[in-house]
């Protein structure tokens, strides 16, 4: 079974194979009952009537069948034939009264079917054939066969009639209560299916994201020991420009260790973007309290000689609304602090005269609000989301990585937190963060 499997599918499936084992059921009683008039007319002569009338019997129902094939006509037909051979055997048994429960016989074989309508033809016309022949043998006529008693009285045919309709009723009321318990069992089994269906693609969907995790902790361990190897040589490599820088060079020479070392630090940073977006997608949150003031100071120093020599220096404020303990993670608020205040020192406006970058930060019992707001060249409405992007870059002229408030962004949700942009070109750029207060 599939989830697209319906259950109105399952059912009609269900009574499909209900109706061929019926038919063939059907096919074998039709053929007894045949068989028993042809029986019977070699003790009573009357072949003519276990011929003609058994067999267009046989001819109407097969005949129905074939010409309607996609009808249950015959189905309706087949309780009617029944009913004639229960006429049949009566007649041929000159009234005997035991044959009238050979429609007692075909209403129980009906039942197979689970189709309660199934009865009403039988009922109807053994109803009119004892009414009928029940009349004619009353007024008289000969060798209609009806009854073995002269006649039978009214009184004898209601309770006849009556006792005939009860049989027909319960066999009804069997069928349809035979439906009802199926479409029951149709329906169980079909949610039991889809249960099962749907918990074998739920283990399969955990599994499937049990080896994402772990292919991703296995990128994550690799990505930070390929970065923390790279880095080491690039230390090495400063050291060796730095002694060059130490010494005498020629003007050449000079430019291009320049030009050197610049790529050097380039690479550097770009090596610790991937350090600490691969710190922040591994480790999980080291909740501790955080001092926003002694925080600052270390980023602030981190980042003092950040200026290239046609740069002006950028003046860091802080104002810190502290009294309250807030509980975070240090090193990723440093992740933060670091890659926003370095942003506005690297994009600050030329056309200002006092470049700025300013960091409030508002303490709670619950959260700490943190704006940082710069006098920088700004960046276009059109930019806002696009800038949070990984590898994302305004322009060929933008120098980084393009990782930066990528990471910012990947932090700040780590911890929970909102981080929203204000900027407009020429105007500066304001970062406001909502973290929550981790104090357990």
């Amino acid at each position: 079974m599939t989830l697209q499997t319906t259950y109105q599918d399952m059912h009609d499936a269900y009574l499909l194979q209900v109706k061929h084992k019926s038919d063939k059921l059907m096919n074998y009683f039709l053929f007894s009952f045949f068989t028993a008039g042809l029986g019977l007319a070699v003790f009573y002569d009357t072949w003519l009537v276990a011929i003609g009338i058994g067999g267009l019997s046989l001819v109407a129902y097969y005949a129905t069948k074939w010409l309607l094939p996609d009808s249950d006509a015959y189905q309706y037909i087949v309780s009617l034939v029944f009913g004639i051979f229960m006429a049949q055997y009566i007649y041929q048994m000159h009234g005997l009264f035991e044959m009238h429960f050979i429609a007692f016989i075909g209403s129980a074989i009906l039942i197979t079917y689970q189709n309660w309508k199934l009865q009403i033809p039988l009922a109807a016309l053994v109803i009119v054939h004892h009414a009928t022949f029940g009349y004619l043998q009353y007024l008289g006529y000969d060798k209609v066969y009806f009854t073995q008693l002269d006649y039978m009285t009214l009184q004898t045919f209601i309770i006849h009639g009556f006792l005939a309709t009860i049989v027909f009723f319960i066999c009804g009321l069997w069928a349809w209560q035979m439906k009802k318990q199926t479409e029951v069992q149709i329906e169980q089994t079909y949610e039991m299916g889809r249960f099962q269906e749907e918990q074998a693609q739920r283990n399969a969907l955990l599994q499937s994201n049990e080896e994402l995790r772990k292919s991703n902790k296995e990128l994550d361990r690799f990505v930070y020991s390929v970065s923390h190897d790279l880095r080491a040589p690039l230390s090495s490599m400063l050291g060796v420009v730095g002694l060059c820088e130490m010494g005498e060079m020629d003007p050449f020479i000079e430019k291009n260790v320049s030009l050197l070392k610049s790529s050097i630090k380039k690479l550097d940073g770009f090596i610790i973007d991937i350090l600490d977006y691969s710190r922040n997608s591994r480790l999980e949150v080291d909740t501790q309290e955080v001092h926003f003031a002694d925080l600052l100071t270390d980023v602030c120093n981190n980042l003092k000689f950040m200026c290239t020599e046609d740069q002006r220096k950028v003046e860091v404020r802080t104002k810190i609304e502290n009294g309250i303990a807030f509980h975070s993670d240090r090193s990723r608020l440093s992740i933060i602090l670091n890659n926003l205040i370095s942003n506005s020192i690297r994009y600050q406006n030329p056309q200002e005269a006092d470049p700025f970058v300013e960091v409030s930060v508002a303490i709670t019992a619950s959260s700490a609000d943190i704006r940082i707001t710069d006098n920088g060249i700004g960046i276009e409405s059109k930019n806002h989301e696009k800038v949070f992007s990984m590898f994302y870059r305004v322009s060929t002229q933008s120098v980084g990585s393009g990782l930066g408030l990528y990471i910012v962004k990947e932090t700040v949700e780590k911890l929970n937190g909102v981080i929203k942009l204000e900027s407009e070109p020429g105007k500066g750029t304001v970062f406001n963060i909502h973290l929550p207060n981790l104090a357990s």
